[in-house]
């Protein structure tokens, strides 16, 4: 097949073989793109219905998009071979990396994680895999595990009694090699396969990764599967942690009833792990850095600061010694509502992760309406829809401040709605109001980052830099992973000049949380401030391959299109739904202003320059120094918008 085009794929080399066919890396001749394409030619079921089945299983795991699992392109038939094309996935199978040595611990959560993600992504569409195992698992080079052959699963439980007959179904060619390790118990029983039959499989992969081994063993087939049926998991290593061992007798249970229901309460126990929660008491293995665990989990643990913990006894949750969180807040008489909110802290402060942070806070609301902390934070994410580019309608704003309103009236001394109000009057160009709700915020509890923040941004956008930069680095100091204090500090120092800090810090948000569309926003626009378009134009393309319908993304490749003289494609991108966006937030009004002024549209450029000072931008000194802005500076209009600043700034100052 070397060499030889079957339809519209030209086959360049064979890279694997399996019980379904043949594998070759193979190039889409239509779209230029990489595939993998699997042939399955006459090892396709004889039967007619069973053939059609198969084909209509792979068609609707077509319909999968998820960044956990490999994307099926296109089932198709040419020349009498039945095909299908598949994203080329660059990497190793987790098989061959355990093969060389267990997966520090970790990493083995973060991957467990990954792929009950993608499991659940799958489960949720009517789609089991069946035949999850760590060979048919890929770890690319940037560290993502992608699941293979979704849809693609043998009818396993028609084959299990030639499985368990002798040792030859382990080596010979087509039969179950490596499968019946990950089998569960129904399957080997003869009854029908559904989501939990994935969790047994992925409790084994979990235990592969922490052992390197596989948790049941026999010399034949019927041996194994008697382990499997009968005898209990084998040990764990003594250093993973309870919480750990727990989740993995779970999945593991003989009773499909006993285990997990969904693949996202999976993900969800292994997510709390990645908290720090219960990582501390396992002492440090071989290739782990414990010690920057700990810090991570510490600060996590920190910037939620909780009253909240962990019973590993009891596997609940319950309150702490005080009666409220050390945010202000009364906790839930509901425990899974408090375990929720601790996570969408996780998610919100420490991975950049709106929309799990969102769907926690709701669960977290279903189970107590009237839990005012939760009702705080998630009237807080609406605001933060329209910041992190998510939404462009500005009504988002008058929800946050209405959902924070009912905060205080379910607990009038939750006392931390007073900085989430900073914000909303800071976004809604009511500069003036975020100092007395800083200070009211701060009087309950010195130092709190919430607050800080908005304190940090009102002395950035009255250009007051040495208090704003102060502000930063003592945030930074006291929590490092509160990214938001990285971004601002970022911005100080691209405004005084210091390109390659300002690029160092937003990079080191990016290092903490990989997709945040905020940090790809602001390193962008500290590569196009100094000048380097094909840095700026590769980090777009991060944040276009996150979420290229975001407003923030589509903005900043607008104005990076500007830059490389693509005038119609800029004006194109920049539609009237990304200009509703630079409106609504005053983070990227004056982007517009910068975008028009590349143009060379001077009127519209003054016109957004003007709408970006009414949002509360008033960096008179950066208006005149900003290089994105150079083809307006010496316009009398925007002279005359540096005078009022500084006319306003005068009255504030006033006695």
């Amino acid at each position: 097949m070397v060499g030889r085009t079957l339809a519209h794929y030209r086959i360049l080399e064979k890279i694997g073989a399996g019980g379904m066919g043949v594998v070759y890396r193979a190039r889409d001749t239509q779209l230029e793109r990489p595939v993998a394409l699997k042939v399955l030619g006459d090892r396709l079921p004889a039967d007619e219905k069973a053939r059609a089945r198969l084909l209509r299983e792979a068609r609707t795991a077509s319909a999968l998009n998820h960044p956990n699992i490999c994307t099926i392109h296109e089932v198709g038939e040419a020349e009498g071979q039945v095909y299908i094309a598949m994203e080329f996935v660059e990497g190793r199978p987790l098989s061959a990396l355990l093969a060389e040595e267990p997966a520090p611990m970790e990493t083995a959560i973060r991957y467990g994680t990954q792929l009950a993600d993608a499991l659940g992504h799958a489960h949720e569409r009517g789609i089991v895999h069946c035949d999850l195992k760590s060979s048919n698992v890929v770890i690319t080079p940037e560290g993502r595990a992608k699941v293979l052959d979704f849809g693609l699963a043998k009818r396993l439980p028609e084959r299990v009694a030639e499985a368990t007959r002798s040792q030859a179904s382990f080596t010979e060619a087509g039969s179950l090699v490596g499968t019946l390790h990950y089998m569960a118990p129904e399957l080997l029983r003869g009854e029908p396969a559904d989501a939990r039959t994935d969790l047994w499989a992925l409790g084994v992969v979990l235990f592969e990764m922490l052992t390197g081994k596989l948790p049941f063993q026999g010399q034949t087939g019927f041996e194994l599967s008697s382990a499997i049926l009968r005898e209990p998991v084998a040990p764990l290593p003594a250093q993973a942690p309870p919480g750990l061992r727990a989740i993995i007798q779970r999945c593991l249970a003989k009773v499909p009833g006993e285990r997990y229901q969904r693949a996202g309460e999976v993900r969800a126990a292994l997510e709390t792990l990645l908290s720090g929660v219960t990582m501390a008491p396992a002492p440090p293995v071989v290739g782990f850095n414990r010690r920057r665990w700990l810090w991570v989990g510490g600060a996590a643990a920190g910037l939620g600061a909780l009253a909240v913990v962990w019973n590993r006894v009891t596997g609940q949750w319950r309150a702490g010694s005080g009666t409220r969180f050390s945010m202000g807040g009364r906790p839930s008489k509901n425990t899974d509502a408090n375990e929720y909110l601790e996570k969408a802290m996780l998610f919100l402060r420490v991975q950049s992760d709106l929309p799990r942070a969102r769907l926690m806070l709701e669960k977290a609301l279903d189970l107590d309406p009237r839990f005012a902390e939760a009702r705080r934070w998630y009237g807080f994410t609406h605001l933060l829809l329209l910041s992190f580019g998510y939404a462009n309608d500005i009504g988002l704003l008058y929800k946050a401040e209405e959902d924070l309103r009912q905060a205080l009236r379910d607990d009038p001394g939750l006392t931390s709605v007073h900085s989430a109000l900073a914000g909303v009057y800071m976004h809604q160009g009511r500069k003036d109001l975020v100092p007395s709700e800083v200070e009211k915020a701060l009087k309950a509890k010195p130092n709190d980052p919430e607050a800080l923040i908005w304190l940090l941004n009102y002395h950035r956008l009255n250009e007051d830099n040495a208090a704003a930069l102060t502000v930063a680095r003592q945030m930074i100091e006291r929590e490092p992973l509160f990214y938001p204090a990285r971004m601002n500090l970022g911005l100080l120092l691209l405004i005084q000049g210091d390109a390659a800090g300002a690029i160092r810090e937003q990079e080191k948000i990016l290092e903490q949380a990989p997709e945040s569309l905020f940090g790809i926003w602001f390193l962008s626009q500290a590569y196009m401030n100094a000048g380097d378009l094909a840095k700026a134009r590769a980090t777009l393309e991060r944040g276009r391959s996150v979420n290229p319908k975001n407003y923030l993304v589509r903005e900043g490749w607008a104005l990076l299109l500007a830059l490389e003289g693509k005038r119609e494609e800029a004006l194109k991108e920049m539609d009237e739904e990304v200009l509703k966006f630079g409106a609504a937030t005053f983070q990227a009004t004056l982007e517009v202003a910068e975008f028009y002024a590349v143009l060379g549209e001077t009127s519209k450029a003054l016109e957004w320059l003007d709408r970006a000072v009414r949002n509360g931008d008033d960096r008179a000194d950066w208006f005149r120094r900003d290089p994105l802005l150079a083809n307006i500076r010496k316009e009398p209009r925007l002279q005359q918008i540096v005078d009022s600043i500084a006319y306003r700034r005068k009255q504030r100052t006033a006695p």
